[in-house]
This record gives structure tokens, sequence and C-alpha cells, in this order.
């Protein structure tokens, strides 16, 4: 039977694991998590855990979905004998954070303000660019994903994309514009309760330079995703744009956070 139920993409839920402080008989909640469902908890906004059932509102094609809403069963809310579960959509201004478990991990979204201004400016022609360019200046408050978390915080933040398109141009444009924001996310930093904001290579060195272990290492290029000599060479002008846009594309920012980050956060504790 079990593994019938786990190859149907079902699985049987106990929330023994997560329960605290009550007796076993309370604790063991039988219920089948389906495919696009996980085990998690929320943070209120009067800071309490509320552990349940999560459905994420994103996707691997929509990830910025998950900035602005997700679904929350709570524990004491699961009805066994029900067919449908009566899912809470909880937007920005609900919750704190939300967590969700996927393969063993934590996938965690903090509620943060930021406003995104490159995905806003990057416009191309038509009314679809130009929606897209309001729609990512008005959104300041989202659900970001944490990729580090500590003294030093990482998250990773999709632009929004355009809902409109008219035109055979426009629907092209909308689409390439859609596949960039998919693909190159911004890599934001938040270093104690400083405001989150874009991490770029140039700021690496001013973060961990109150940590003398994690300082020393990083000027001798024992991190093998930071180079000294080519992320601190100065540029000016037109070369330091270039730098900062290409930076952006691929996972060069995210990879040298969470090895330095990660290093900083366990040798430097604050």
């Amino acid at each position: 039977m079990k593994t019938r139920i786990l190859t149907a993409g079902l699985l049987i839920l106990s929330f023994a694991s997560f329960a605290q402080n009550q007796t076993a008989d309370d604790d063991n909640i039988e219920y089948e998590l389906k495919s696009n469902e996980k085990l998690g908890y929320i943070i209120t906004k009067d800071d309490q855990k509320v552990e349940g059932v999560v459905k994420l509102a994103g996707s691997e094609k929509s990830p910025w979905d998950n900035q602005k809403k997700v679904r929350f069963l709570a524990k004491e809310n699961i009805d066994p004998t029900a067919k449908r579960q009566h899912f809470k959509v909880l937007k920005v201004d609900d919750l704190k954070e939300y967590v969700a478990v996927e393969n063993n991990a934590e996938r965690r979204f903090r509620v943060i303000k930021f406003s995104n201004m490159r995905a806003a400016m990057s416009m191309g022609d038509g009314i679809g660019s130009t929606i897209k360019g309001i729609k990512n200046a008005s959104s300041t408050t989202h659900m970001a994903e944490v990729i580090i978390d500590g003294p030093i915080t990482m998250y990773r933040l999709y632009g929004y994309p355009t809902m409109v398109a008219v035109g055979n141009a426009d629907v092209a444009q909308a689409e390439q514009d859609e596949n960039n924001l998919r693909n190159n996310p911004d890599i934001l930093v938040q270093k104690g309760d400083d405001r989150p904001r874009e991490l770029r290579t140039g700021d690496i060195k001013k973060l961990v330079d109150d940590c003398s272990a994690v300082s020393t290492k990083l000027a001798a290029g024992e991190f093998h995703t930071y180079d000294p000599a080519k992320e601190e060479k100065k540029k000016t002008g037109f070369g330091k744009l270039i730098k900062g846009e290409t930076e952006r594309l691929g996972s060069k920012l995210e990879d040298m956070g969470v090895e330095i980050f990660t290093a900083y956060n366990t040798t430097c504790k604050q």
C-alpha cells in the first residue's frame, strides 16, 4: 500500500516531528500530501509559528508568483475525512515568512521591502513592456526566497512580467522579457538590520571586512568563487556598468554569496 501511495505522488503525512508539548495521540494526523503540497509552516505578523501544509503559488515557469501569495492549510484545520481541504490564501500583508519543505530541505520566503528598479527600467517598446515597468516600479513588498540566512542574509528576487501584449512584436518582446526575468533573478543582500539591496561583487569585501578570518581568506584568494585580483580591479564609467550587468547573468553572484557569506555566518556569528 505504501509503495502504491508514493508512486501515485501521495504521501501519508504525520505531524509528530513538528509538534511540541502535545501528546502523541494529538500529534499524529494522517493526511495525504498531493504532489503540489509541502509540509511547512508560516510565521504570522505577531511572530507565531503555525504548522501545516503549504501549497506554492509559483512554479519553475512562474517563480515570481511565490513572492506575492501562498496557500496554507493549518494543521488544526485539517479534516482527514473531507474530499477537499480549505486552503487559505495568504499575501504579503498577512505574514512575515513561510517555509515549504522540499526534498528534506527548507525553502524559506520572507517578507522584505525592495524597489526593483532594474526590472522596472529594463523596458522595450510596446504596451506590454510599459506595463511591466510600471508593475515592477510600484511593487515594493515581496516574499523573497532566502538563500543564506544569518548575520548576512541573501535573497533571490524575481522581477514581474507583463500580463498584457498587443501585436506580434509586443508578444515576442514580452516572451523575451519573461525568459530574462525567469533566468536572471536579482540577488539581494542584507547585513544585520540594514535594508536589502542588490549584491555586487564590489560589495563582498566590505561586507566581510569586520570578520578577520574571512576577510584574510578572501584577500588570499582562498575562496574558489572569488578572485580578488579580478573582482577588486577598479572600473569606471561604461566598464563598470557592463561588469554590473554581466555578473547578474548565470549563478556567479549566488555562488559567491553562498560560499563566502556561509563562511562569515559560521565563523563570525553576531
